[in-house]
């Protein structure tokens, strides 16, 4: 075993502000992975917040374990080291469950990775009684944990404030030396968001489409993901700072969860709903005790300037002494004030999203933003003291066409003209940063039907924005690689088959494993679905309705939008309950 990892580890244990570094004892050992490099692990706020909510549990213990970066993998091959944990150096297979936390599919070949690098069986049903029950949770896994299925034992689905811990403490009191398949089974029959992947026997139709998801004896045949009714009694901030961490030590604050917008890509905005926001009221005490540790405050939600009081939370920073970062902002709720704020904050970067060029587009994902909205912002950003701006786009959208696509550079173009016609030729936007994504339509969205544009087709879209930008010197252009998109495109909507693909692309590479395996991984990417089909994650309830995300489709591809979620008013999408007749 590798002295040079173990010595890693503990360097990076000592920098660390907040960890909890507990004693085994006769605690249930629970080794939390999140399946990536320990900057990008230690960003997540959702990884800090199950950490801790393990580790308050008396008869529990929970330490974390990371993907190696490049440099270390060398290290533990050479070694022959296996995965160990931050914090007291043990291999992940002397836990008793590696529970993984997941919030992107891009991350799922890695859990293969650390799995085979910690000895542990890939397939599930390979594992006996010496090796750790391997769990999942996360965003990720309650849109569609099916591509996973064959390498896990159990997932939470669901909001983990809302049952993570009964579900750690149901595991530690059935252990012993009873029947896995036993003990879980009874966890899928006792605590909500349950889903125990053994205890389903999906069928095929012959043109290869899911035709039934049967429940074995024991199993509900709906799993319902617990989500918390109110976000007060779980303050949700950072409890580690790391140095290292993508963020630096910024204490990271949630504001709210969940968007009322009703983006028809964004798959936040309808499992989460309904929206939930924090009261000022509430945060100024966590932003307090952050400043007591760190400079600088984050605030993070997915729209954190539609919040109500955001000036209120900004000023609140300030008047302490504290920096300020901010995760997401509408180009129609933000003005001069609040880019002041945030630049007296230290902000020099701001992020604008109108994932599409055309207005009409913008209609299509019911994004609610004309241009104008977009050149205000661009203007009060400007005047604010904001020097660079980042604005997302995506491509391969549903209905895009080319003049879609030519339309984002003249759009980046007219926000340009517009601030320097406000200033009367004074000022300039500073520096431009676009970023350029491939669509992948997700579970639980209206765009589930939607297929992923071919891989071709995205490159050239690409070259046609960039083509457009030729000539604005202060603008850059990042864009992602859309054959990694097509992978993220088949594991967001494959069913357990694509499980075999990424075994397969585990141990032979990707291109080997779509040349050679028998699934067809265009049959769950570039095909329109069909308004009746089922799909591999229609056993997870949400409350939403299918009929609902349904008729959103329509209106889409009828370029109509829909007004924002009132959860008080409108109960069209299920979530909050029939509307009552009488």
């Amino acid at each position: 075993m590798s002295t040079k990892i173990k010595a890693r580890l503990k360097d990076l244990l000592s920098q660390e502000k907040g960890a909890m570094v507990r004693e085994w004892g006769a605690r249930w050992p629970v080794a939390l992975v999140y399946p990536h490099i320990y900057p990008v692990a230690m960003g997540n706020l959702g990884f800090q917040v199950i950490y801790r909510l393990v580790n308050e549990q008396p008869g529990l213990v929970c330490e974390r374990a990371f993907l190696p970066g490049p440099q270390e993998w060398a290290e533990y091959r050479r070694t022959r080291t296996p995965i160990l944990t931050l914090e007291s150096q043990r291999p992940l297979r002397d836990f008793a469950a590696v529970a993984f936390s997941v919030s992107f599919e891009g991350d799922y070949p890695q859990i293969l990775q650390i799995l085979e690098a910690a000895q542990i069986p890939l397939l599930a049903p390979d594992r006996g009684p010496g090796d750790p029950l391997v769990l999942a949770g996360g965003v990720a896994t309650f849109l569609n944990p099916e591509p996973l299925a064959p390498f896990i034992d159990a997932f939470f689905l669901g909001e983990g404030e809302a049952g993570a811990a009964p579900f750690f403490q149901f595991l530690a009191e059935a252990g012993g030396t009873r029947d896995r398949q036993v003990i879980l089974r009874e966890l899928a029959q006792t605590i909500p968001g349950v889903y125990v992947p053994r205890g389903y026997q999906p069928h095929y139709r012959e043109d290869g489409a899911l035709a039934a998801f049967a429940p074995k004896p024991g199993f509900p045949p709906r799993v319902q993901p617990p989500h918390l009714p109110e976000l007060a009694p779980y303050p949700t901030h950072s409890h580690i700072l790391a140095p290292r961490s993508e963020w630096g030590e910024m204490f990271l604050v949630e504001t709210g969860r969940g968007c009322s917008r009703g983006c028809r890509f964004c798959a936040a905005g309808f499992v989460y709903r309904p929206p939930r926001e924090r009261e000022a009221a509430a945060l100024f005490p966590q932003i307090l005790e952050g400043l007591k540790e760190s400079h600088k405050v984050g605030l993070v939600g997915a729209a954190v300037s539609d919040h109500p009081e955001v000036k209120d939370l900004c000023r609140k920073v300030l008047d302490l002494g504290g920096d300020l970062g901010i995760s997401s902002l509408r180009a129609d709720s933000v003005d001069e004030e609040l880019f002041r704020l945030l630049a007296a904050g230290g902000v020099r970067t701001l992020a604008l999203a109108p994932d599409a060029g055309s207005e009409r587009l913008r209609r299509v994902l019911n994004k609610g933003l004309t241009q104008e909205d977009l050149a205000r912002a661009a203007i009060a950003l400007n005047a604010g003291g904001i020097p660079q701006m980042r604005l997302y786009f995506m491509v391969g959208l549903p209905t895009e066409t080319l003049e879609d696509i030519e339309e984002i550079p003249r759009l980046v173009r007219y926000l340009e003209h517009r601030v320097v016609k406000d200033s009367r030729g004074k000022k300039r936007l500073g520096q431009i940063t676009l970023s350029l994504s491939s669509f992948v339509p997700k579970p639980f969205t209206p765009f589930q039907w939607s297929p992923f544009l071919e891989v071709g087709e995205l490159k050239k879209r690409l070259k046609l924005v960039r083509q457009g930008l030729q000539g604005l010197k202060e603008v850059r252009v990042h864009t992602d690689l859309p054959k990694w998109a097509y992978v993220q495109a088949l594991l967001s909507r494959g069913d357990r088959r694509v499980g075999d693909l990424l075994l397969a692309a585990h141990r032979r590479g990707w291109n080997r494993a779509f040349r050679e395996s028998p699934v067809n991984p265009d049959f769950f990417t570039l095909r329109e679905r069909p308004l009746e089909e089922l799909f591999p994650w229609d056993f997870i309830d949400h409350g939403l309705k299918k009929d609902y995300l349904r008729e959103e489709y329509q209106r889409a591809l009828a370029e109509k939008e829909t007004q924002p979620c009132l959860p008080l008013v409108c109960k069209r999408c299920g979530v909050c309950g029939e509307i009552e007749k009488g």
